[in-house]
């Protein structure tokens, strides 16, 4: 039959409900709070549709706490949604996500942490301090956007929250690391932007010679460390050359 058969809305077993999103596709949308919860059953879902039912979609789309699912046509919609979710009813969804703990080298040197002494005036903190806060957290990537390879991050301190800059910069450069409300992130190009650059990081985050051109994606988790001048220059060459050992864990480590 086509995907153009109706169906119901329903709850799935993990608290989500199933939505009609436009011909030949439909939603899973879990509640408006962001959270690592949501986070988890987003990349979960989406890693089994991709694994075990790549020949009957377009593309899925995630965000924070939704994923869009584009069937291919004379694609069952309902018979493919009952799929999922007796899938998903035979484990937790947690052990269906495999994330990699990716450590990002960054300089937060005045030379690259453009906003750093002004955040330093606001928040009535140290630099020292604020960088203290950016790198004691792990942050888990919740999806790509933006840019291509933009990491969205949650799970920034507080204590450096800031608001994205009123007037945007008309260029900022690739690997610039920075600060928006309660979000964190980095460029993986030269843009312009508006978020408060704390840093650079020598790392190719976006490269389209690469199979996968973004160095990271939804379900990674990333540590920040902060590195000297020298160190930048040194990985900055490194990974021009293509000889830099990215460190990389598993979700144990």
């Amino acid at each position: 039959e086509s995907s153009k058969t109706q169906f119901i809305p329903e709850k799935m077993s993990n608290h989500a409900e199933i939505k009609p999103f436009g011909e030949n596709a439909f939603l899973i949308e879990w509640s408006d709070e962001i959270s690592d919860y949501n986070h988890t059953q987003v990349t979960a879902i989406n890693k089994i549709i991709i694994e075990q039912f790549n020949d009957k979609i377009i593309e899925t789309t995630p965000s924070y706490q939704s994923l869009a699912i584009y069937l291919k046509k004379n694609i069952d919609t309902s018979l493919f949604i009952k799929k999922i979710n007796a899938l998903l009813n035979e484990a937790a969804l947690s052990e269906k996500v495999h994330s990699r703990k990716v450590h990002i080298p960054v300089c937060y040197d005045k030379e690259f942490g453009l906003d750093l002494e002004r955040l330093s005036e606001v928040h009535d903190l140290s630099i020292k301090s604020i960088i203290a806060h950016h790198t004691k957290r792990i942050y888990p990537v919740y999806f790509i956007g933006f840019l291509p390879g933009f990491p969205y991050l949650e799970g920034l301190n507080p204590m450096i929250s800031t608001p994205r800059k009123e007037k945007p910069r008309s260029v900022v450069n690739a690997g610039s690391v920075g600060i928006a409300g309660d979000q964190t992130g980095v460029y993986p190009i030269d843009s312009p932007g508006g978020w408060n650059i704390i840093g650079r990081s020598p790392i190719s985050f976006f490269d389209v010679k690469k199979d996968r051109p973004s160095l990271l994606k939804a379900g990674d988790r990333i540590k920040f460390f902060a590195i000297s001048i020298a160190e930048y220059d040194k990985i900055k060459k490194e990974v021009e050359n293509d000889t830099y050992q990215l460190k990389i864990f598993s979700q144990n480590d």
